[in-house]
């Protein structure tokens, strides 16, 4: 089994997005894949970000109830990639996780061999879908 977590700076937008993009994605796979998604920084355990459920919606997306939570240290051992949106989060990560040694985190878009953060697009999260499926399609296939 795949382990992927996700990891943006509050859980709300842009990492659970990603979660239920590749889960999407791998769908016909299910049983191979764990897939879930953190925050960088603290979190007030908020919902899913409603512009973001929205253009999963456009999309044709399916996702569930989300809860926001903040990535713990535990979870470094538990998964096998975590993707990060952007390098700040990298950066919160490695703090949290006291570390990389296994070299597990990484930037979404490192996996398009670009080295560019993740927008939080507020105009309709258009380019951030397309980057996200982007990086995630470019994961699986690195998988």
């Amino acid at each position: 089994m795949v382990k992927i977590l996700f990891v943006c700076s509050g859980n709300t937008g842009r990492s659970p997005m990603a979660e239920f993009i590749m889960k999407n994605l791998v769908k016909d796979l299910d049983e191979k894949f764990l897939i879930e998604s953190a925050a960088s920084k603290p979190t007030d355990g908020g919902g899913l970000h409603e512009g973001i459920a929205a253009k999963l919606r456009a999309e044709n997306i399916p996702y569930t109830k989300h809860t926001a939570r903040q990535i713990t240290a535990e979870d470094y051992a538990k998964f096998d990639k975590i993707v990060c949106m952007d390098k700040g989060n990298i950066e919160q990560v490695i703090k949290i996780c006291g570390g990389d040694p296994n070299d597990k985190v990484k930037l979404l878009l490192s996996y398009c061999d670009e080295k560019e953060d993740i927008p939080w697009d507020k105009n309709g999260f258009a380019t951030t879908f397309i980057d996200i499926e982007r990086g995630c399609k470019a994961l699986l296939k690195n998988i």
